[in-house]
């Protein structure tokens, strides 16, 4: 397992849960979930691109895997379409973003923007027990729609992005509120990360910046793993 596996496999009960996967991509996690699991998961992978769909529903049938699906929708925080912009970068391959978020547009190669289904997590997998959220900036509008609606979710793992109009304190105040403690991940050495506990206290100006957009602005982002309180 890399890094990132290892921190989620360390933090949180994969075990014997239902699992949104926002922002699947091709899979890679996706394919975590699944295996760590030990055919005990119920897992959800929702991505909006064509081309990584196909890739993820290749994973299924290698994996014989009954219990894991594909939704092609966006999540936001309400049904009907939505506009995202799809790109190719040579470190990540096809990624997707929604207009209007703000996050790394910065890209190699072609770039579209193309109208998708978009559908509210709380309609979508309302049994979810466990969501992990990757999806460039637009985590917000899953937050405000579905952070009160979920019961049954006691573990988000998310990446957090600096945006307008969203501070980071007001945004982890917000998963206090509804009964969650949160940590951040630390990245060391050799591609080991730590946990680090955060407070409503944290704000963007003490997150360094990971480089700088086109237009110039800084680009931050924060790995966050919020658990419901016993």
């Amino acid at each position: 397992m890399e890094g990132q596996q290892h921190w989620y496999a360390s933090e949180i009960n994969l075990n014997n849960q239902v699992i949104a996967d926002l922002g699947a991509n091709v899979g890679r996690l996706s394919q975590f979930f699944w295996d760590i699991g030990a055919d005990t998961n119920t897992v959800v992978s929702i991505e909006p691109l064509p081309q990584n769909i196909k890739r993820i529903r290749k994973r299924i049938t290698r994996s014989k895997a009954g219990n894991w699906r594909v939704e092609a929708v966006v999540v936001s925080d309400r049904a009907g379409e939505c506009v995202i912009r799809s790109f190719h970068s040579t470190r990540q391959g096809w990624n997707s973003m929604v207009i209007g978020a703000d996050a790394d547009e910065a890209a190699s190669g072609k770039v579209k923007d193309i109208v998708v289904e978009c559908r509210t997590l709380s309609e979508l997998v309302p049994d979810a027990t466990v969501v992990k959220v990757d999806i460039e900036g637009h985590e917000y509008a899953v937050f405000d729609e579905a952070l009160d609606k979920l019961p049954r979710v006691h573990t988000w793992a998310m990446e957090l992005h600096m945006v307008d109009g969203r501070p980071l304190g007001q945004v982890i105040g917000q998963f206090m509120q509804n009964g969650y403690t949160l940590i951040a991940a630390t990245q060391g050495t050799g591609g080991h990360w730590g946990s680090v506990n955060i407070d409503a206290q944290l704000q963007w100006d003490s997150i360094p910046a990971m480089h700088r957009l086109a237009d110039g602005r800084e680009f931050k982002m924060l790995h966050v793993i919020a658990r419901r309180r016993l």
